[in-house]
Order: structure tokens, then C-alpha cells, then sequence
């Protein structure tokens, strides 16, 4: 059992980050959602990564809808990279 939780569950970081992007575009199974979960319980490089980039997503969901970004998204977009920066 231990050896297939460690082949198919754990991921390293490069695995985690695509699964992000897929979960971004919908397209995560259950298997991957469940990968992802257990890499970012115990990686909190990956954990910051996947909040920072759906706060980016939430953030430029209205692109498409506006021809610009409002001053007050850019601020939080700016602000936010600035504070969550190695």
C-alpha cells in the first residue's frame, strides 16, 4: 500500500504546478484533485503558488468582459505579487 500511495499520490512540484493550471481550466479528475490536495498539505511553496494564482484568475476574470483593468484591480494584482515575492 505504501509504495502505491507514494507512485501514484505524491507529486513533486513541477506535477503539482501542472495540475494547478489544470484545475484552472476545469479539466483536474478526481485523482489529480486529490494529488494536488495531498502536495499542497505538505508543500507550503505549492500552497502559496495555487492561492496566488487563483486570487490572479479572480482578479483577471473581467478582462475579457472590459477592455481595461480597473486602477483598483491593478493596485490588488500589484500589491499582491508584492507581498507574496521570495
Amino acid at each position: 500500500m505504501k509504495r502505491f500511495v507514494m507512485k501514484y499520490l505524491m507529486l513533486n512540484c513541477k506535477e503539482a504546478t501542472l495540475l494547478m493550471a489544470k484545475k484552472e481550466e476545469g479539466k483536474l479528475s478526481f485523482i489529480g484533485k486529490l494529488q494536488l490536495s495531498m502536495h499542497t498539505s505538505m508543500c507550503s511553496f505549492c500552497k502559496k503558488f495555487e492561492k496566488q494564482t487563483n486570487q490572479i484568475s479572480t482578479e483577471s476574470k473581467h478582462i475579457h468582459a472590459e477592455e481595461r483593468m480597473s486602477d483598483a484591480a491593478n493596485d490588488r494584482i500589484i500589491k499582491m505579487i508584492d507581498e507574496h515575492s521570495f
